[in-house]
């Protein structure tokens, strides 16, 4: 039986039910243990669980998923018809082509999202050392890692923005190659802002200031980024100090003027700013953008940036699936190989075991004195024997049942004539 996948993820349900089946980073390692002795037919497992995707990775020789499923069920405490219908199973080749779409960013949320390679591999690393990865884990993880790092390397398909908050980030670092040394202006509290935040802080950014209407709101989000916080009002006289400004706050007016932006510039001795105005209407007065030391990017700006890498991530997927491709099939020969290497071991091994027994059964009756001619011949015979029963059984069942194929195989291996 070959690998399977089981799992979940963005595309299959809701946030709040991956929330509800997540495994945390703590509970990962006991949760594999519990899994290997809670489903004794799962030889070898990893756990891959993120905020977009929940998958168990195993092999397993009967290849029943529904114990897993259960215990899944089970440890997490969530009703298995709630989110049966949600998940998805994978097997042989089909887990490989899924594994390597996976670590490679294909099958993320943000297409070519870079956490995701370092989170599987991070998995894998995991079940190695609670040593619930075994041989056919590790080939796959070999072959995933190798493809995953192949079409980063020759496609840069996670260099291309798909998303407001990728496409700020994007802009931002071709004014500012050091995001640690920048002093960072958030202006709004909401989910644009804190999704930018986190890149940011991705990117190595240290240095925030959160600015917002409501302060209560801009002091819940502080924590997390270490972050000051400032009143709207203090923005004329502290909006110098900031190399990159990002704004969503709904106001209805513009919350950025051109005047206040001139005024920094000045004071800041004409250095470069950037300005990224997410609000729909404008955060900050148009004309800001006549200001040659300000690099402003509206929403419009940035969803032309997000049109033309699409298109042009569509062209790099299209190339990662052939590599994704490439490397399912060197994998499963790879796979091939050492199953018929095992095979072959096995068969040598008991050919020879055979072979033992009747040299030794012979070599006893030499030593009794029997008359070697006649041992040698029950040699002969014992051996002829044992080695051609099964064989024998075989072809037998193969000719009551009319199996062609296997006769013929058979025919071809001993080179038999009827």
């Amino acid at each position: 039986m070959p690998i399977l996948i089981l799992g979940l993820n963005h595309q299959t349900t809701s946030l709040d039910m991956r929330g509800r089946l997540t495994v945390s980073t703590d509970d990962l390692r006991p949760a594999l243990l519990d899994l290997q002795r809670q489903v004794p037919d799962l030889t070898e497992a990893a756990i891959l669980s993120t905020c977009n995707r929940v998958e168990i990775h195993g092999f397993s020789p009967s290849g029943d998923s529904e114990p897993i499923l259960s215990w899944l069920a089970d440890v997490k405490d969530v009703p298995l018809p709630e989110f049966r219908t949600s998940t998805y199973r994978h097997v042989g080749k089909n887990a490989a082509t899924h594994a390597m779409r996976v670590a490679a960013g294909l099958d993320s949320q943000i297409l070519g999202e870079p956490q995701i390679q370092g989170q599987f591999k991070m998995a894998y690393r995991n079940a190695r050392e609670c040593g619930t990865l075994g041989a056919e884990l590790s080939l796959l993880e070999d072959f995933t890692l190798q493809t995953a790092k192949r079409i980063r390397t020759e496609t840069n398909i996670g260099k291309e923005p798909v998303s407001v908050a990728y496409a700020t980030i994007t802009m931002a670092k071709q004014i500012f190659a050091d995001f640690q040394q920048a002093q960072i202006l958030l202006i709004g509290a909401g989910s644009n802002i804190r999704l930018i935040a986190e890149y940011l802080k991705d990117e190595g950014a240290t240095r925030f200031t959160i600015a917002n209407r409501t302060r209560a709101n801009a002091e819940k989000l502080a924590p997390s980024l270490n972050a000051t916080v400032i009143g709207m009002d203090e923005l004329p006289n502290q909006l110098s100090k900031f190399d990159i400004v990002v704004s969503s706050t709904g106001s209805p007016d513009p919350v950025v003027t051109n005047a206040m932006l001139d005024q920094a510039t000045k004071a800041r001795r004409h250095q470069a700013m950037f300005v990224a105005d997410l609000g729909v209407p404008r955060d900050v007065e148009a004309t800001a953008s006549d200001i040659d030391e300000i690099y402003l990017y509206t929403v419009d700006d940035l969803s032309k940036i997000i049109s033309q890498s699409l298109a042009k991530r569509q062209e790099l997927t299209d190339v990662a699936q052939r590599m994704v491709a490439e490397g399912v099939t060197c994998y499963l020969q790879k796979r091939r190989l050492q199953l018929e290497s095992s095979l072959l071991t096995n068969y040598r091994t008991q050919v020879d075991t055979i072979r033992q027994t009747v040299l030794e059964s012979a070599t006893k009756k030499l030593d009794a004195g029997e008359p070697p001619a006649d041992v040698l011949a029950k040699l002969a015979h014992d051996l002829t024997n044992q080695l051609a029963h099964k064989p024998t059984i075989s072809i037998r069942q193969a000719s009551a049942t009319g199996n062609e194929a296997f006769l013929n195989l058979l025919k071809d291996i001993y080179e038999l004539e009827n």
